[in-house]
Protein backbone atom coordinates (compact mmCIF):
# COMPACT_ATOMS: atom_id res chain seq x y z
CA UNK A 1 0.00 0.00 0.00
CA UNK A 2 3.06 2.52 0.50
CA UNK A 3 3.79 2.17 -2.79
CA UNK A 4 0.69 3.25 -4.32
CA UNK A 5 1.13 6.45 -6.20
CA UNK A 6 -0.80 8.59 -9.01
CA UNK A 7 1.26 6.66 -11.30
CA UNK A 8 0.55 2.59 -9.77
CA UNK A 9 -3.19 2.93 -10.73
CA UNK A 10 -5.13 2.56 -14.33
CA UNK A 11 -8.59 3.45 -13.80
CA UNK A 12 -10.51 0.83 -16.10
CA UNK A 13 -14.07 2.21 -14.54
CA UNK A 14 -16.43 -0.78 -14.51
CA UNK A 15 -14.53 -2.76 -17.88
CA UNK A 16 -14.60 -6.54 -16.94
CA UNK A 17 -10.54 -7.35 -15.68
CA UNK A 18 -9.52 -10.99 -15.91
CA UNK A 19 -6.40 -12.60 -15.81
CA UNK A 20 -4.15 -12.97 -19.04
CA UNK A 21 -6.07 -15.21 -21.60
CA UNK A 22 -3.31 -18.48 -22.76
CA UNK A 23 -4.40 -19.94 -25.62
CA UNK A 24 -2.53 -23.25 -24.81
CA UNK A 25 -2.69 -24.58 -28.19
CA UNK A 26 -1.14 -22.88 -31.02
CA UNK A 27 1.00 -23.27 -34.41
CA UNK A 28 3.73 -20.05 -33.61
CA UNK A 29 5.61 -20.17 -36.66
CA UNK A 30 3.13 -21.50 -39.07
CA UNK A 31 0.49 -18.98 -37.94
CA UNK A 32 2.78 -16.26 -38.07
CA UNK A 33 3.67 -17.17 -41.70
CA UNK A 34 -0.59 -17.33 -42.04
CA UNK A 35 -0.72 -13.93 -41.09
CA UNK A 36 1.19 -12.66 -44.12
CA UNK A 37 -0.61 -14.85 -46.30
CA UNK A 38 -3.64 -15.05 -48.48
CA UNK A 39 -6.43 -15.77 -46.21
CA UNK A 40 -9.09 -18.54 -47.59
CA UNK A 41 -11.26 -19.26 -44.27
CA UNK A 42 -14.22 -17.34 -45.75
CA UNK A 43 -14.15 -18.70 -49.27
CA UNK A 44 -17.26 -20.57 -49.97
CA UNK A 45 -16.32 -22.09 -53.99
CA UNK A 46 -13.75 -22.95 -55.70
CA UNK A 47 -14.39 -19.63 -57.90
CA UNK A 48 -13.84 -17.24 -54.48
CA UNK A 49 -10.88 -19.19 -53.66
CA UNK A 50 -9.33 -18.29 -56.90
CA UNK A 51 -10.13 -14.86 -56.89
CA UNK A 52 -8.54 -14.17 -53.21
CA UNK A 53 -5.68 -15.69 -54.55
CA UNK A 54 -5.55 -13.77 -57.91
CA UNK A 55 -6.04 -10.66 -56.12
CA UNK A 56 -3.07 -11.06 -53.59
CA UNK A 57 -0.76 -12.35 -56.07
CA UNK A 58 -1.20 -9.69 -57.64
CA UNK A 59 -0.22 -7.55 -55.22
CA UNK A 60 3.05 -9.83 -53.72
CA UNK A 61 5.69 -10.42 -55.84
CA UNK A 62 7.54 -13.22 -53.60
CA UNK A 63 8.15 -16.23 -55.78
CA UNK A 64 5.73 -18.88 -53.53
CA UNK A 65 2.01 -18.25 -53.61
CA UNK A 66 1.14 -19.65 -49.70
CA UNK A 67 -2.12 -19.50 -48.46
CA UNK A 68 -4.36 -21.24 -45.76
CA UNK A 69 -8.06 -21.83 -44.56
CA UNK A 70 -9.84 -23.38 -47.60
CA UNK A 71 -12.85 -26.61 -47.12
CA UNK A 72 -14.28 -28.13 -49.88
CA UNK A 73 -16.97 -29.29 -47.06
CA UNK A 74 -19.00 -26.27 -47.15
CA UNK A 75 -18.39 -25.88 -51.12
CA UNK A 76 -21.36 -26.48 -54.13
CA UNK A 77 -19.44 -29.09 -55.81
CA UNK A 78 -17.68 -30.94 -52.26
CA UNK A 79 -15.09 -33.00 -54.50
CA UNK A 80 -11.73 -32.74 -53.80
CA UNK A 81 -9.99 -29.81 -55.99
CA UNK A 82 -7.37 -30.15 -58.77
CA UNK A 83 -4.08 -28.42 -60.02
CA UNK A 84 -5.57 -27.94 -62.79
CA UNK A 85 -8.18 -25.37 -61.24
CA UNK A 86 -4.68 -23.87 -60.53
CA UNK A 87 -3.21 -24.15 -63.55
CA UNK A 88 -5.31 -22.01 -65.93
CA UNK A 89 -4.35 -18.99 -63.56
CA UNK A 90 -1.33 -19.61 -62.13
CA UNK A 91 0.62 -21.58 -64.59
CA UNK A 92 4.53 -20.86 -64.20
CA UNK A 93 3.71 -19.12 -60.93
CA UNK A 94 3.96 -21.95 -57.74
CA UNK A 95 0.59 -21.87 -55.80
CA UNK A 96 0.57 -23.79 -51.92
CA UNK A 97 -3.06 -23.70 -50.49
CA UNK A 98 -3.11 -25.33 -47.56
CA UNK A 99 -6.24 -26.55 -46.07
CA UNK A 100 -8.25 -25.52 -43.25
CA UNK A 101 -6.86 -28.12 -40.94
CA UNK A 102 -3.45 -28.23 -42.37
CA UNK A 103 -3.42 -31.89 -42.86
CA UNK A 104 -3.38 -31.39 -46.45
CA UNK A 105 -2.88 -29.49 -48.71
CA UNK A 106 -3.40 -27.92 -52.47
CA UNK A 107 -0.57 -27.08 -55.16
CA UNK A 108 -0.39 -26.48 -58.92
CA UNK A 109 1.85 -27.62 -61.33
CA UNK A 110 4.90 -25.49 -60.69
CA UNK A 111 4.81 -26.21 -57.31
CA UNK A 112 4.93 -30.15 -57.95
CA UNK A 113 7.46 -29.57 -60.44
CA UNK A 114 9.57 -27.73 -58.29
CA UNK A 115 9.24 -30.64 -55.99
CA UNK A 116 10.24 -32.69 -58.29
CA UNK A 117 6.78 -34.59 -57.69
CA UNK A 118 5.89 -37.46 -60.73
CA UNK A 119 4.43 -40.66 -61.16
CA UNK A 120 7.35 -42.24 -59.81
CA UNK A 121 7.29 -40.40 -56.39
CA UNK A 122 6.67 -42.81 -53.96
CA UNK A 123 4.04 -42.07 -50.92
CA UNK A 124 5.94 -41.00 -47.67
CA UNK A 125 5.33 -42.98 -44.46
CA UNK A 126 1.85 -41.69 -43.08
CA UNK A 127 1.09 -39.47 -46.33
CA UNK A 128 -0.38 -39.85 -49.66
CA UNK A 129 0.49 -38.06 -53.08
CA UNK A 130 -3.00 -38.00 -54.38
CA UNK A 131 -3.47 -39.39 -57.95
CA UNK A 132 -6.17 -39.63 -60.83
CA UNK A 133 -6.59 -43.02 -62.83
CA UNK A 134 -3.66 -43.23 -64.55
CA UNK A 135 -1.29 -42.24 -61.77
CA UNK A 136 -0.77 -38.47 -62.50
CA UNK A 137 -0.43 -36.19 -58.84
CA UNK A 138 -3.88 -34.33 -59.07
CA UNK A 139 -2.70 -31.60 -56.95
CA UNK A 140 -3.74 -32.92 -53.15
CA UNK A 141 -0.43 -33.82 -50.58
CA UNK A 142 -1.94 -35.79 -47.28
CA UNK A 143 -0.15 -35.38 -44.03
CA UNK A 144 3.58 -36.25 -44.82
CA UNK A 145 3.60 -35.72 -48.94
CA UNK A 146 3.15 -31.75 -47.97
CA UNK A 147 7.00 -31.69 -46.73
CA UNK A 148 8.27 -32.08 -50.56
CA UNK A 149 6.72 -28.56 -51.34
CA UNK A 150 6.69 -27.17 -47.73
CA UNK A 151 10.26 -27.43 -47.17
CA UNK A 152 10.93 -25.56 -50.77
CA UNK A 153 8.27 -22.74 -50.10
CA UNK A 154 8.86 -22.66 -46.33
CA UNK A 155 12.55 -20.99 -46.93
CA UNK A 156 12.69 -17.90 -45.60
CA UNK A 157 15.60 -15.60 -43.72
CA UNK A 158 15.80 -14.87 -40.41
CA UNK A 159 14.49 -11.32 -40.71
CA UNK A 160 11.73 -12.78 -42.79
CA UNK A 161 10.59 -14.36 -39.83
CA UNK A 162 11.44 -12.01 -37.14
CA UNK A 163 9.25 -10.05 -39.20
CA UNK A 164 6.46 -12.52 -39.34
CA UNK A 165 6.71 -12.47 -35.60
CA UNK A 166 6.64 -9.00 -34.67
CA UNK A 167 2.88 -9.56 -36.28
CA UNK A 168 2.37 -12.39 -34.44
CA UNK A 169 3.14 -10.69 -31.36
CA UNK A 170 1.31 -7.52 -31.55
CA UNK A 171 -1.97 -9.46 -32.59
CA UNK A 172 -1.59 -11.62 -29.11
CA UNK A 173 -1.38 -8.47 -27.75
CA UNK A 174 -4.55 -6.93 -28.84
CA UNK A 175 -6.45 -10.16 -28.43
CA UNK A 176 -5.44 -9.95 -24.40
CA UNK A 177 -3.46 -13.50 -25.19
CA UNK A 178 -0.46 -13.52 -22.62
CA UNK A 179 0.93 -16.90 -23.10
CA UNK A 180 0.46 -19.17 -25.40
CA UNK A 181 1.85 -22.72 -25.62
CA UNK A 182 2.93 -23.49 -29.67
CA UNK A 183 2.81 -27.07 -30.48
CA UNK A 184 4.78 -29.24 -32.88
CA UNK A 185 3.44 -30.10 -35.78
CA UNK A 186 5.26 -31.82 -38.89
CA UNK A 187 4.15 -28.45 -41.07
CA UNK A 188 5.91 -26.32 -38.98
CA UNK A 189 9.57 -28.33 -39.12
CA UNK A 190 10.67 -26.04 -41.77
CA UNK A 191 9.77 -22.62 -40.19
CA UNK A 192 10.45 -23.48 -36.50
CA UNK A 193 13.77 -21.35 -35.11
CA UNK A 194 12.57 -20.44 -31.42
CA UNK A 195 16.14 -19.04 -31.26
CA UNK A 196 14.58 -16.08 -32.51
CA UNK A 197 12.23 -16.05 -29.65
CA UNK A 198 15.31 -15.37 -27.32
CA UNK A 199 16.45 -13.11 -29.95
CA UNK A 200 13.10 -11.31 -29.10
CA UNK A 201 13.30 -11.23 -25.32
CA UNK A 202 16.71 -9.77 -25.41
CA UNK A 203 15.37 -6.79 -27.67
CA UNK A 204 12.56 -6.44 -25.48
CA UNK A 205 10.00 -7.66 -27.97
CA UNK A 206 8.65 -10.41 -26.93
CA UNK A 207 4.68 -10.12 -25.90
CA UNK A 208 3.58 -13.04 -24.19
CA UNK A 209 5.40 -16.12 -22.46
CA UNK A 210 5.77 -19.13 -24.51
CA UNK A 211 5.83 -22.57 -23.64
CA UNK A 212 7.12 -25.01 -26.49
CA UNK A 213 6.43 -28.51 -27.23
CA UNK A 214 8.78 -29.80 -29.41
CA UNK A 215 8.34 -33.67 -31.37
CA UNK A 216 8.59 -36.35 -29.06
CA UNK A 217 10.45 -39.22 -31.26
CA UNK A 218 12.43 -41.05 -28.88
CA UNK A 219 15.36 -39.48 -28.78
CA UNK A 220 15.22 -38.18 -24.88
CA UNK A 221 19.12 -36.77 -25.06
CA UNK A 222 17.93 -34.37 -27.36
CA UNK A 223 14.86 -33.22 -25.01
CA UNK A 224 16.97 -32.59 -22.39
CA UNK A 225 19.43 -30.75 -24.18
CA UNK A 226 16.30 -28.83 -25.93
CA UNK A 227 14.97 -28.29 -22.04
CA UNK A 228 18.34 -26.80 -21.11
CA UNK A 229 18.51 -24.06 -23.94
CA UNK A 230 14.95 -23.17 -23.17
CA UNK A 231 14.73 -22.49 -19.50
CA UNK A 232 13.71 -18.27 -19.29
CA UNK A 233 11.17 -17.22 -17.34
CA UNK A 234 8.94 -16.26 -20.28
CA UNK A 235 10.40 -18.98 -22.88
CA UNK A 236 10.02 -22.84 -21.24
CA UNK A 237 10.26 -26.16 -22.69
CA UNK A 238 6.74 -27.71 -21.21
CA UNK A 239 6.93 -30.94 -22.61
CA UNK A 240 6.89 -33.01 -25.87
CA UNK A 241 4.71 -33.73 -28.48
CA UNK A 242 3.32 -36.01 -31.19
CA UNK A 243 0.91 -37.15 -33.69
CA UNK A 244 -1.54 -40.45 -33.05
CA UNK A 245 -3.40 -40.09 -35.62
CA UNK A 246 -4.63 -37.11 -38.70
CA UNK A 247 -8.14 -35.73 -39.34
CA UNK A 248 -11.66 -36.94 -39.74
CA UNK A 249 -12.32 -35.33 -42.78
CA UNK A 250 -9.84 -36.87 -44.50
CA UNK A 251 -10.38 -40.45 -43.29
CA UNK A 252 -6.82 -40.08 -41.57
CA UNK A 253 -8.18 -40.34 -38.12
CA UNK A 254 -7.88 -43.50 -35.99
CA UNK A 255 -11.35 -44.67 -35.03
CA UNK A 256 -12.02 -47.70 -33.22
CA UNK A 257 -14.38 -48.91 -36.09
CA UNK A 258 -14.19 -48.53 -39.83
CA UNK A 259 -15.57 -44.96 -41.11
CA UNK A 260 -19.15 -44.61 -42.08
CA UNK A 261 -18.25 -43.87 -45.45
CA UNK A 262 -14.59 -45.89 -45.96
CA UNK A 263 -13.98 -49.47 -45.59
CA UNK A 264 -10.96 -48.60 -43.06
CA UNK A 265 -10.63 -47.15 -39.93
CA UNK A 266 -8.28 -44.69 -40.66
CA UNK A 267 -4.37 -44.77 -39.75
CA UNK A 268 -1.89 -44.34 -37.43
CA UNK A 269 1.24 -41.84 -37.73
CA UNK A 270 3.81 -44.20 -35.80
CA UNK A 271 3.83 -48.03 -34.82
CA UNK A 272 1.94 -47.69 -31.68
CA UNK A 273 3.68 -50.12 -29.90
CA UNK A 274 7.00 -47.97 -30.32
CA UNK A 275 4.83 -44.32 -29.54
CA UNK A 276 3.81 -46.25 -26.32
CA UNK A 277 7.13 -46.89 -25.17
CA UNK A 278 8.20 -43.54 -26.50
CA UNK A 279 5.49 -42.27 -23.87
CA UNK A 280 6.49 -44.65 -20.98
CA UNK A 281 10.44 -43.60 -21.31
CA UNK A 282 9.29 -39.79 -21.77
CA UNK A 283 7.16 -39.85 -18.10
CA UNK A 284 10.18 -41.75 -16.68
CA UNK A 285 11.99 -38.85 -17.14
CA UNK A 286 10.00 -36.45 -16.22
CA UNK A 287 8.46 -34.84 -19.61
CA UNK A 288 4.86 -34.67 -19.44
CA UNK A 289 3.24 -35.63 -23.12
CA UNK A 290 0.61 -33.99 -25.31
CA UNK A 291 -0.43 -36.40 -27.87
CA UNK A 292 -2.79 -35.28 -30.97
CA UNK A 293 -5.66 -37.70 -30.82
CA UNK A 294 -8.99 -37.40 -33.01
CA UNK A 295 -10.21 -40.16 -33.42
CA UNK A 296 -11.83 -42.37 -30.83
CA UNK A 297 -9.31 -44.97 -31.15
CA UNK A 298 -6.20 -42.42 -31.25
CA UNK A 299 -8.05 -41.12 -27.84
CA UNK A 300 -8.23 -44.49 -26.56
CA UNK A 301 -4.74 -45.09 -27.54
CA UNK A 302 -3.56 -42.26 -25.83
CA UNK A 303 -5.43 -43.08 -21.98
CA UNK A 304 -3.73 -46.61 -22.55
CA UNK A 305 -0.52 -45.33 -23.08
CA UNK A 306 -1.05 -42.79 -19.97
CA UNK A 307 -1.86 -45.01 -18.21
CA UNK A 308 0.79 -47.85 -18.91
CA UNK A 309 3.32 -45.07 -17.93
CA UNK A 310 1.54 -44.13 -14.72
CA UNK A 311 1.34 -48.09 -14.18
CA UNK A 312 5.69 -48.47 -15.42
CA UNK A 313 6.53 -45.61 -13.66
CA UNK A 314 4.45 -44.48 -10.95
CA UNK A 315 3.14 -41.02 -11.47
CA UNK A 316 6.42 -38.66 -11.65
CA UNK A 317 4.40 -35.44 -11.26
CA UNK A 318 4.10 -34.87 -15.44
CA UNK A 319 0.60 -33.44 -16.51
CA UNK A 320 -0.12 -35.73 -19.81
CA UNK A 321 -2.80 -33.61 -22.20
CA UNK A 322 -4.62 -35.20 -24.99
CA UNK A 323 -5.54 -32.52 -27.64
CA UNK A 324 -8.57 -32.45 -29.86
CA UNK A 325 -10.76 -35.21 -28.80
CA UNK A 326 -12.98 -34.78 -31.17
CA UNK A 327 -14.43 -38.29 -31.26
CA UNK A 328 -14.82 -40.46 -27.97
CA UNK A 329 -15.68 -43.79 -26.50
CA UNK A 330 -18.02 -43.57 -23.82
CA UNK A 331 -16.31 -45.68 -21.39
CA UNK A 332 -12.95 -43.38 -22.03
CA UNK A 333 -14.51 -40.07 -20.59
CA UNK A 334 -13.90 -40.73 -17.07
CA UNK A 335 -10.62 -41.90 -17.77
CA UNK A 336 -9.24 -38.44 -17.91
CA UNK A 337 -9.73 -37.58 -13.89
CA UNK A 338 -8.85 -41.72 -13.47
CA UNK A 339 -5.49 -40.64 -14.96
CA UNK A 340 -5.10 -37.30 -14.19
CA UNK A 341 -4.99 -36.29 -17.87
CA UNK A 342 -5.61 -32.46 -19.54
CA UNK A 343 -8.52 -32.43 -22.19
CA UNK A 344 -7.05 -30.11 -24.64
CA UNK A 345 -10.16 -28.50 -26.50
CA UNK A 346 -10.53 -26.03 -29.59
CA UNK A 347 -14.45 -24.60 -29.34
CA UNK A 348 -14.35 -22.38 -32.47
CA UNK A 349 -13.29 -25.59 -34.22
CA UNK A 350 -17.05 -26.41 -34.66
CA UNK A 351 -17.67 -23.02 -36.84
CA UNK A 352 -15.12 -24.07 -38.75
CA UNK A 353 -16.02 -27.61 -40.04
CA UNK A 354 -19.44 -28.96 -41.27
CA UNK A 355 -21.50 -30.85 -39.16
CA UNK A 356 -22.48 -32.99 -42.42
CA UNK A 357 -18.99 -33.74 -43.09
CA UNK A 358 -18.79 -35.33 -39.25
CA UNK A 359 -21.74 -36.78 -40.18
CA UNK A 360 -21.09 -38.65 -43.38
CA UNK A 361 -17.85 -39.90 -41.84
CA UNK A 362 -18.64 -40.99 -38.35
CA UNK A 363 -22.53 -41.81 -38.61
CA UNK A 364 -24.99 -40.47 -36.18
CA UNK A 365 -24.36 -42.50 -33.23
CA UNK A 366 -20.09 -41.65 -33.02
CA UNK A 367 -21.26 -38.00 -34.57
CA UNK A 368 -23.26 -37.88 -30.79
CA UNK A 369 -20.00 -38.09 -29.15
CA UNK A 370 -18.30 -35.48 -30.87
CA UNK A 371 -16.38 -32.45 -29.75
CA UNK A 372 -17.31 -33.02 -26.22
CA UNK A 373 -16.26 -30.31 -23.27
CA UNK A 374 -18.81 -29.91 -20.63
CA UNK A 375 -19.46 -34.17 -20.59
CA UNK A 376 -15.26 -34.21 -19.87
CA UNK A 377 -15.38 -31.36 -17.25
CA UNK A 378 -18.59 -32.86 -15.60
CA UNK A 379 -16.55 -35.77 -15.57
CA UNK A 380 -13.69 -34.48 -13.24
CA UNK A 381 -11.41 -33.86 -16.19
CA UNK A 382 -9.62 -30.66 -16.25
CA UNK A 383 -10.22 -29.04 -19.58
CA UNK A 384 -8.35 -26.19 -21.33
CA UNK A 385 -8.62 -24.10 -24.67
CA UNK A 386 -6.87 -23.17 -27.17
CA UNK A 387 -7.33 -21.86 -30.44
CA UNK A 388 -4.82 -24.30 -32.66
CA UNK A 389 -4.12 -21.06 -34.81
CA UNK A 390 -3.65 -21.30 -37.96
CA UNK A 391 -6.20 -23.56 -38.40
CA UNK A 392 -8.97 -21.35 -37.21
CA UNK A 393 -8.63 -17.57 -36.14
CA UNK A 394 -6.59 -16.88 -32.76
CA UNK A 395 -9.03 -14.45 -32.02
CA UNK A 396 -10.55 -15.42 -28.17
CA UNK A 397 -13.83 -13.76 -28.41
CA UNK A 398 -14.95 -16.32 -31.31
CA UNK A 399 -13.36 -19.77 -28.64
CA UNK A 400 -15.46 -17.92 -25.92
CA UNK A 401 -18.41 -17.38 -27.87
CA UNK A 402 -18.44 -20.88 -29.22
CA UNK A 403 -17.95 -22.35 -26.08
CA UNK A 404 -20.67 -20.99 -23.95
CA UNK A 405 -23.40 -21.36 -27.28
CA UNK A 406 -21.98 -24.20 -29.20
CA UNK A 407 -23.05 -22.92 -32.01
CA UNK A 408 -21.98 -24.11 -35.72
CA UNK A 409 -20.64 -22.08 -38.95
CA UNK A 410 -24.57 -21.45 -39.70
CA UNK A 411 -24.47 -19.39 -36.61
CA UNK A 412 -28.14 -20.62 -36.06
CA UNK A 413 -27.23 -24.71 -35.96
CA UNK A 414 -25.93 -25.52 -32.55
CA UNK A 415 -23.38 -28.69 -32.72
CA UNK A 416 -23.69 -30.51 -29.27
CA UNK A 417 -25.93 -28.11 -27.05
CA UNK A 418 -25.50 -29.83 -24.37
CA UNK A 419 -22.10 -29.42 -24.48
CA UNK A 420 -22.61 -25.25 -23.62
CA UNK A 421 -19.98 -24.19 -21.09
CA UNK A 422 -20.48 -21.59 -18.45
CA UNK A 423 -19.06 -17.96 -18.86
CA UNK A 424 -16.91 -18.81 -15.07
CA UNK A 425 -15.83 -22.63 -16.99
CA UNK A 426 -14.74 -21.15 -19.73
CA UNK A 427 -12.70 -18.26 -18.85
CA UNK A 428 -11.36 -20.96 -16.49
CA UNK A 429 -10.36 -22.93 -19.19
CA UNK A 430 -8.66 -20.31 -21.30
CA UNK A 431 -6.61 -18.98 -17.90
CA UNK A 432 -6.26 -21.41 -15.07
CA UNK A 433 -6.00 -24.74 -16.48
CA UNK A 434 -3.48 -23.64 -19.14
CA UNK A 435 -1.46 -22.03 -16.17
CA UNK A 436 -1.53 -25.92 -14.56
CA UNK A 437 -0.89 -27.81 -17.40
CA UNK A 438 2.30 -25.57 -17.68
CA UNK A 439 3.19 -25.78 -14.15
CA UNK A 440 2.52 -22.30 -14.01
CA UNK A 441 -0.47 -22.34 -11.43
CA UNK A 442 1.63 -20.56 -8.45
CA UNK A 443 2.44 -17.23 -10.84
CA UNK A 444 -0.01 -17.60 -13.67
CA UNK A 445 -4.06 -18.01 -14.50
CA UNK A 446 -5.43 -16.06 -11.73
CA UNK A 447 -5.00 -12.76 -10.36
CA UNK A 448 -3.48 -13.03 -6.84
CA UNK A 449 -0.91 -11.41 -4.71
CA UNK A 450 2.34 -12.76 -5.74
CA UNK A 451 1.41 -13.62 -9.03
CA UNK A 452 2.77 -12.28 -12.29
CA UNK A 453 0.64 -9.48 -13.39
CA UNK A 454 -0.57 -10.93 -16.36
CA UNK A 455 -4.10 -9.13 -16.61
CA UNK A 456 -6.50 -7.70 -18.98
CA UNK A 457 -9.57 -5.40 -19.41
CA UNK A 458 -12.61 -6.19 -21.60
CA UNK A 459 -14.85 -3.26 -22.87
CA UNK A 460 -17.86 -5.35 -22.31
CA UNK A 461 -18.58 -7.67 -18.94
CA UNK A 462 -18.90 -11.41 -20.47
CA UNK A 463 -20.86 -11.71 -18.05
CA UNK A 464 -24.01 -9.89 -18.26
CA UNK A 465 -23.66 -9.16 -22.40
CA UNK A 466 -26.04 -11.25 -24.52
CA UNK A 467 -23.99 -14.37 -26.28
CA UNK A 468 -24.47 -12.42 -29.85
CA UNK A 469 -22.58 -9.49 -28.33
CA UNK A 470 -19.51 -11.71 -27.19
CA UNK A 471 -18.56 -11.50 -31.17
CA UNK A 472 -17.87 -7.75 -30.41
CA UNK A 473 -16.59 -7.56 -27.32
CA UNK A 474 -12.51 -6.46 -27.71
CA UNK A 475 -9.93 -6.03 -25.13
CA UNK A 476 -9.46 -2.45 -24.11
CA UNK A 477 -6.05 -3.09 -22.75
CA UNK A 478 -3.12 -5.52 -21.69
CA UNK A 479 -0.77 -6.17 -19.16
CA UNK A 480 2.14 -8.48 -19.24
CA UNK A 481 4.15 -8.78 -16.26
CA UNK A 482 3.21 -5.48 -15.12
CA UNK A 483 4.02 -3.55 -18.71
CA UNK A 484 1.24 -2.10 -20.41
CA UNK A 485 1.44 -4.03 -23.63
CA UNK A 486 -1.55 -2.55 -25.60
CA UNK A 487 -4.04 -0.28 -24.86
CA UNK A 488 -7.01 0.18 -26.92
CA UNK A 489 -7.78 3.52 -26.08
CA UNK A 490 -6.97 6.66 -23.32
CA UNK A 491 -7.63 5.35 -19.62
CA UNK A 492 -7.20 7.62 -16.58
CA UNK A 493 -4.06 7.00 -14.66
Amino acid sequence: MALIGNETIVDLGEQLITPGLHDFHVHLFTGALQLVCVDLHDTKSVDEVIQKVKNYAANHTKPWIIGFGWDHGGWEDDALPTKELLDEHFPNRPVLLNHLECHYCWVNSAALEIAEITETTSNPEFGEIVRNDVGEATGILIEKAQDLVQKIAYSFSDEEKIEMLHTFFDLTARSGITSINDMYAPFSEFLDDFSLLLQLEKEQQLKARVYLQPRMDGDLAEAHHFKQLYKHPKIKMNGLKQFVDGVITSHTAYMVEPSADANHAGTTTYDLQAMKQWIVDADKEGFSVRLHAIGDGAVKFSLDAFEEARRVNGHMGTRHTIEHIECIQPEDIRRFEKLDVIASVQPYHIAALEQKVYLERLGEERFARTYFAKTLLNSGANVAFGSDFPVVSIDPMREIYHAITRMDNTYRQPWGPDEKMTMAETLRAYTQVPAYGCFNEDKGGTIEAGKYADIIAFDQNLFTIAPKDILTTKVAMTMLNGEIIFERKAVTH
